[in-house]
């Protein structure tokens, strides 16, 4: 299998590389210096030149970008995978949500994530869209939660809520699953998620020992959220053993 990823510049598409090449496949990374996607004809020249099996759309960028992708990929016989998130929809106290909640997003990340989710949807149909959580680095260095960690205990005490579950998962995981779709093939929205039932306050304590940071982290009763992600069609390991 020959597979295209976008965004290896990032946290997740280098860890998804890697879980790709460890299952055999022969991954190239978009270089947008090479390969810059201006228009739908770019692109389409792009993935026609590059001729792979799938595009692992992973980076950020415009939703024209996502699109355009799945135009190329619906119209040459090639499967596209695109990474969404967890921002798609506003913050509730109750959950959590299956593949088949409504996008109902109040910020300009979340809307921006569902209006790029829609176009993917349109141009191909049989698409793969995966929806993500915060992630959950081993170590700082990339856009994780332990790298938020590092940086807010850093400055002093942290607040985390009792009452907040998030959606999240360690990266390694996320890759794996992530691999794992690319390798059944089927279509849809799927829901990745590590988290089965653990608070933001627990997660960050327990992430705290793990990394030996020490942080001065303080239970509050704010905000009062479940926005975990449901499927099960696809399995993320449990945050709870990557923290225990």
């Amino acid at each position: 299998m020959r597979a295209l990823v976008t965004g290896t510049n990032g946290t997740v598409a280098p860890v998804v590389v890697d879980a790709l090449r460890a299952e055999g496949a022969t991954v190239l990374a978009w270089d947008r210096a090479a390969h810059p996607p201006t228009s739908a004809e770019s692109v389409r020249q792009s993935v026609a030149e590059m001729a792979p099996d799938w595009v692992l759309h992973l980076a950020t960028g415009s939703e024209d970008w996502a699109g355009w992708i799945a135009q190329a990929c619906a119209a040459q016989g090639r499967r596209v995978l695109f990474t969404s998130s967890v921002s798609v929809f506003a913050p509730r106290a109750h959950g959590p949500l299956p593949p088949n909640a409504e996008p109902d997003a109040t910020d300009d990340y979340g809307r921006y994530k569902a209006r790029a989710e829609a176009l993917v949807r349109e141009a191909a149909p049989d698409a793969v869209i995966a929806r993500l959580g915060w992630q959950i680095g081993p170590a700082p260095g990339t856009n994780t939660m332990t790298d938020w960690l590092h940086r807010q205990s850093a400055e002093g005490p942290v607040e985390a809520s009792t009452r907040w579950l998030p959606a999240c998962s360690w990266l390694r995981d996320t890759a794996a699953a992530l691999a794992a779709l690319v390798g059944r093939a089927e279509g849809g929205t799927f829901h990745l998620d590590g988290n089965k039932g653990l608070s933001f306050y627990e997660i960050t304590t327990r992430l705290s020992a793990r990394l030996g940071l020490d942080a001065d982290i303080r239970a509050a009763d704010a905000p009062v959220m479940d926005l975990r992600l449901s499927d099960p069609r696809i399995t993320v390991r449990d945050i709870a053993d990557r923290l225990s």
